[in-house]
């Protein structure tokens, strides 16, 4: 391992975050087995998901339950199975609106891949195969070169373009939008300059012009009021493009109670309620999705809060609570609480495993006693016993290696 990512890996750590090297993410992970990303990845991502269903899960746990160390390890099984995936923080990006949502989606996509995916098709549909253009060819004049006559393959490539316009899962406009970039790339009709980038730049939600859009036949914008509709347009061509869908994660929700560094709340009472409703319309709008997996991940605080969480805005937690209720974790829950899973295999032995894999991996020393990590495990705390587990090794390693009868106390456990 390269010294630049052990240390900033190491700092990760420090503070209470998972590294973000997903080599490293991996090799200090345990409980694979019982991890809850790899029961979605079975049940949902390479089952119900990719054959077109969708779903929206709430993930929560106690700081340093291991919420995004999930989360990351989820992207990567959804990358690995051919999904589009996203990343945000509820503290980078305003939830209130769902075009907000759906701009943050499209900004992570490549909208060129997806066009030149999408002409692929088109011209393997034609009986051609794509692998036979050279790099930077357009398909109309190699097709011109092998002898077919203008007019009439001009006219086959629209036919084709025109299934998409066609279909009634894709709004007009969005079809209208990534038609003509098709064209464009495949070469049948040229757009002026400047058209191209006005294109993909509407296609992820910009607010344009209309003098831009007019000579391009598009006469709407994306907005609030439309942006599901995009949202189901652009999932059902990620179908058509090859890709299985989408697999979306949105951590600390619990940004929605916090307050910034002055004291003010981040989302105030109407922006959190505004943020449930559009949870609450993205949870019931879900069935006219086609391939999209959303993950919402926050603290605890999110369902003991009567004020400010789930509970305040019923149309939300309605929808969402647990009507079974059971020491056991459900793993199918669309509400899945993480400290739940971590009392079930959470353990002594767990960590050591843990102080094993960390050793493995950053050449710390070992010093900490399997009778300390009971002292760690068994004691309650606001923060999870990950975290404390985690922080112990790595601050005993930073102290130097003090060891034995010293560490619970210096812990404070």
């Amino acid at each position: 391992m390269e010294p630049a990512v052990r240390e900033e890996a190491l700092e990760s750590l420090r503070c209470g975050n998972p590294p973000l090297d997903l080599q490293v993410l991996k090799a200090i992970t345990v409980g694979e087995r019982e991890g809850i990303w790899n029961f979605w990845r079975d049940h949902y991502l390479d089952d119900y998901i990719a054959c077109g269903g969708s779903k929206v899960k709430f993930l929560t746990g106690k700081p340093g339950s291991g919420k995004t160390h999930a989360l990351l390890l989820m992207l990567e099984e959804a990358r690995r199975l051919g999904y589009v995936t996203f990343f945000t923080s509820a503290r980078r990006m305003r939830l209130n609106k769902f075009d907000s949502i759906y701009q943050a989606v499209l900004d992570a996509v490549d909208v060129e891949n997806l066009v030149a995916a999408y002409c692929d098709h088109v011209i393997g549909s034609l009986g051609y195969q794509p692998g036979q253009l050279a790099p930077e060819q357009d398909f109309f004049s190699w097709a011109q070169a092998q002898g077919r006559a203008a007019d009439s393959l001009r006219r086959e490539i629209q036919e084709k373009l025109d299934e998409l316009y066609q279909d009634r899962k894709i709004n007009h406009s969005f079809a209208m939008a990534f038609t003509q970039l098709c064209a464009h790339r495949l070469g049948s009709r040229r757009l002026a300059d400047g058209q191209k980038e006005i294109l993909q730049e509407w296609l992820k939600g910009r607010s344009l012009p209309a003098r831009a859009l007019k000579p391009l036949k598009i006469f709407t914008r994306i907005d609030k009021y439309n942006a599901r509709h995009m949202m189901a347009s652009f999932l059902h061509l990620l179908r058509l493009c090859g890709r299985r869908g989408l697999c979306a994660a949105v951590d600390d929700l619990s940004a929605l109670l916090e307050r910034g560094p002055e004291g003010r709340m981040l989302y105030g009472r109407s922006a959190r309620n505004e943020v449930y409703e559009s949870l609450r319309q993205l949870v019931d709008d879900f069935a006219g999705f086609e391939g999209a997996f959303f993950v919402f991940a926050g603290r605890t605080e999110l369902i003991h809060d009567e004020k400010g969480g789930f509970k305040s805005y019923e149309a939300l937690w309605m929808r969402i609570q647990n009507e079974v209720a059971g020491s056991r974790p459900n793993k199918f829950a669309d509400l899945f609480n993480q400290d739940l899973l971590l009392k079930e295999f959470f353990t002594a032995g767990t960590c050591l495993e843990l102080q094993q894999k960390l050793n493995e991996t950053f050449g710390l020393g070992s010093g900490i006693r399997q009778e300390d990590f009971h002292c760690l495990v068994e004691n309650v705390s606001m923060l999870s016993p990950v975290r404390r587990v985690v922080e112990a090794i790595v601050n005993q390693y930073d102290a130097g290696g003090e060891r034995d009868g010293e560490f619970c106390s210096q812990t404070g456990h």
